[in-house]
């Protein structure tokens, strides 16, 4: 008998080193395909970035979102799912917008990706506030050419981080036709800064939090300064600013994990973590009601980030769904809670349109290049 249970674990271990083999095997080839396949048309599409901005950016859009959608497919087909409540999104996917995520680990990037792909065309026109080591990723060039911001972390690039964002926000942000700003206000993981964020709250006399951290308030005040008409300002400059790109929300995102475990994003892409149900709620504010003084909204963003560790503490300690957790009513309808599903015929013509394109490149494209290369450099040597 023991014999029979040795042989069955053997199988098993077997089975599950094949499938996370193929696993791997699949997400390479399709970086292989996909990451050369948008870079090759963004350089190509360049003449009618110059000649029609907005058809160019347009079509970008889809080309990114075409990149995080075959991401999503990783996630579900791994078993990894998304139940979706809170206020609706309908009717303000195509304003602008920032959403503010808590940040518990790796997997957080992905999970939003998954629960915006479907969202019409809203993923392939946000712009992500990241940390500055995921431009070293497989990923890096594509957020780099896509007109994301790489932030870098603590307190001596603080100032110049900040500065550096307010220049990305003019240059790119207000001249790519983005839509949402997708920012982490904690500045890190919750196991890095839980302890830092707790001897903080103690020593200033606020609440101190356990599932989430006091959020940092710069990058938003950079991002409403210079996307929100300022009171201070002239009645010509306001009218000036009002008729460029402004804010007209802030998304509340609330991101909770079964049993406060959040599985690291490689370890969902091979599927190696079983299966689970990701929650995600929603609240949506009017950018009129959030204040634009630095200590009118740090003392805003404090009460949104008690308000989620009230939902997650809930959900983690009696396995209560956010939306249960969430009574009070605001500008947006509710959504009944929900799965979000994968349009895999999407999800499909996605994978095809960057395996052609990668076919129809190599032969008219790579190909030649590397010939041209390899006699050059057989001529020299």
């Amino acid at each position: 008998m023991v014999c029979a249970c040795f042989k069955r674990s053997m199988d098993m271990k077997a089975k599950d080193l094949a499938r996370y083999c193929l696993r791997v095997l699949f997400i390479a080839v399709s970086n292989i395909l996909a990451i050369p396949s948008y870079l090759t048309w963004y350089l190509l599409l360049q003449p009618l970035r110059i000649r029609n901005p907005a058809l160019f950016w347009r079509i970008e859009a889809v080309l990114f979102q075409s990149l995080l959608t075959i991401i999503t497919t990783w996630l579900y087909s791994g078993g990894y799912t998304i139940k979706e409540s809170g206020d609706s999104l309908e009717g303000i996917m195509d304003d602008e917008a920032v959403v503010l995520v808590n940040h518990q680990s790796t997997s957080d990037v992905p999970v939003v990706m998954a629960a915006l792909h479907n969202k019409n065309l809203v993923l392939g026109k946000v712009m992500w506030i990241m940390d500055d080591i995921f431009k070293y990723t497989n990923f890096g060039w594509i957020s780099y050419f896509h007109g994301d911001f790489f932030i870098l972390q603590g307190r001596e690039a603080r100032t110049d981080s900040l500065e550096k964002l307010e220049s990305h926000i003019n240059r790119i942000y207000k001249t790519t036709f983005k839509k949402w700003i997708i920012l982490f206000p904690e500045g890190g993981f919750l196991r890095k800064r839980r302890f830092r964020s707790q001897e903080f709250a103690k020593k200033n006399q606020l609440p101190v939090l356990q599932h989430v951290t006091l959020p940092r308030v710069g990058a938003l005040k950079v991002i409403m300064d210079n996307l929100t008409p300022q009171p201070s300002r002239n009645s010509s400059n306001s009218e000036n600013i009002s008729s460029q790109k402004t804010l007209k929300w802030v998304i509340d995102m609330t991101v909770g994990y079964p049993g406060a475990n959040p599985y690291n994003s490689h370890g969902m892409f091979v599927g190696y973590w079983p299966p689970h149900q990701i929650e995600i709620h929603y609240r949506v504010y009017p950018i009129d009601e959030v204040p634009q003084d630095k200590e009118g909204l740090t003392k805003w963003m404090y009460e949104r980030y008690q308000e989620k560790e009230v939902l997650l503490q809930e959900f983690y300690t009696k396995s209560k769904p956010l939306d249960e957790s969430d009574d009070k009513k605001r500008y947006m309808t509710r959504v009944k809670r929900h799965d979000l599903e994968v349009d895999v015929i999407v999800a499909i013509l996605y994978h095809l349109l960057h395996l052609c394109s990668f076919i129809l490149f190599w032969y008219y494209l790579y190909s030649p290049v590397f010939r041209i290369l390899n006699y050059f450099r057989s001529f020299v040597f």
